[in-house]
């Protein structure tokens, strides 16, 4: 269910500018995570030629090494650096 959220300033245009423009340099940096995000689990899955998806699948039994510790914490970063960026996507379309 969509859900609305009420700002209450004293200059409605100039709010939505600075609004817009803090979300599409929000958006940019967490782009940027996710491009390097993406290069080390790409470094992983070269390393143990191995997809993360398999790697998730088999992670129970491959142990406590470091590297699979790390390799995991990528994984969930990325899926929720997805997630803001799709918010912030969502907000942005409704600013224009």
């Amino acid at each position: 269910m969509p859900a609305i959220i009420e700002l209450k300033v004293t200059d409605r245009m100039k709010a939505r500018g600075v609004l817009y423009s803090a979300l599409q340099r929000e958006y940019k940096l967490l782009k940027m995570s996710i491009d390097r995000t993406e290069q080390n689990i790409s470094s992983f899955e070269s390393k143990y030629n191995l997809s993360s998806q398999n790697f998730l699948k088999v992670r129970p039994k491959m142990g406590d090494d470091p590297d699979f510790i790390d390799w995991y914490g990528e994984i969930r970063i990325l899926d929720a650096l997805n997630t803001e960026v799709a918010q912030i996507t969502e907000i942005l379309e409704q600013c224009r």
